[in-house]
């Protein structure tokens, strides 16, 4: 997958406009859409802070390697979760995990 795909794949995937994207990453909406299109590929720079945007490493989206758990962690707000779910009891994790499941059901059923 090219750059371009990974790119726009990752934004529907956060459901995000590219001017949010744009925002995000101190960019122009016209620049992320040139990126999505291939028109134009991002310097090394633009590519980090995109990354940063995006939630996903610099990695990810130069196609080097697929998405997995330093991607998850380039979200802070996950790496926060990520981090205190390691320290909770083993009850703890599997409530945690059944709550998950409860919400990942409750947005099934209003997705359809």
């Amino acid at each position: 997958m090219s750059i371009s795909a990974r790119i726009k794949e990752r934004r529907d995937k956060l459901g995000m406009t590219q001017t949010q994207i744009a925002k995000a990453a101190k960019l122009t909406p016209a620049a992320i859409s040139q990126f999505e299109s291939g028109a134009r590929k991002p310097a090394f720079d633009t590519l980090s802070s995109l990354a940063d945007a995006l939630k996903v490493t610099t990695d990810y989206l130069l196609g080097k390697k697929q998405q997995g758990y330093d991607d998850l962690l380039a979200d802070p707000k996950v790496s926060v979760m990520f981090r205190g779910i390691m320290e909770l009891a083993e009850e703890d994790k599997e409530t945690l995990v059944e709550f998950y499941q409860f919400l990942k059901d409750k947005n099934n059923k209003n997705a359809t």
